[in-house]
């Protein structure tokens, strides 16, 4: 089945993608009709990752469908983003597990399902499926992780994401 969705792949090229993030994020401010309160654990925030005056990525938060890997089963589940940590769980309040990020493989995903993507720790065997609700928030997500996959790196491999 070829994918019918936003496509994006990664290159380690250089970290062209960290500057620009850095020179144009700060634009990117979400207006209170592009913003949820994430609070609550309700709802999911809009709008693309943000660096905040430091030049840190902010953390993120909200809802997206992860395959389980032994039943195969799609669950809704919530995420928080943080660092270079990606945590989830039933509900904001019970982030039971985290994923680390740092030297991640992010790849779109063909599974059957619209605006997938897989995420891939280094040293790890486990593949991670997730699939969002729509194009941008798929996006969105992809483009946090690939900075916070950046973000940890010791620097002696280059780890930008590039995202077409």
């Amino acid at each position: 089945m070829g994918l019918r969705h936003n496509s994006f792949t990664l290159a380690c090229e250089d970290d062209w993608i960290l500057r620009r993030y850095r020179k144009t994020s700060h634009n990117n401010n979400m207006d209170d009709e592009d913003a949820r309160d994430v609070s609550n654990g309700k709802e999911q925030q809009k709008g693309g990752p943000t660096i905040d005056q430091n030049g840190e990525q902010e953390d993120i938060a909200g809802w997206l469908m992860k395959r389980n890997k032994l039943t195969r089963q799609w669950r809704r589940q919530w995420f928080y983003l943080k660092g270079c940590d990606l945590q989830y769980g039933d509900s904001a309040e019970k982030l039971r597990k985290t994923i680390p990020l740092t030297g991640a493989r992010i790849e779109e995903a063909d599974v059957g399902k619209p605006y997938a993507f897989s995420v891939k720790p280094r040293d790890s065997d486990r593949q991670y499926l997730f699939h969002a609700d729509s194009e941008q928030e798929q996006r969105r997500w992809v483009e946090a992780i690939c900075l916070a996959r950046m973000s940890g790196t010791d620097g002696d491999q280059s780890q930008a994401c590039v995202i077409q």
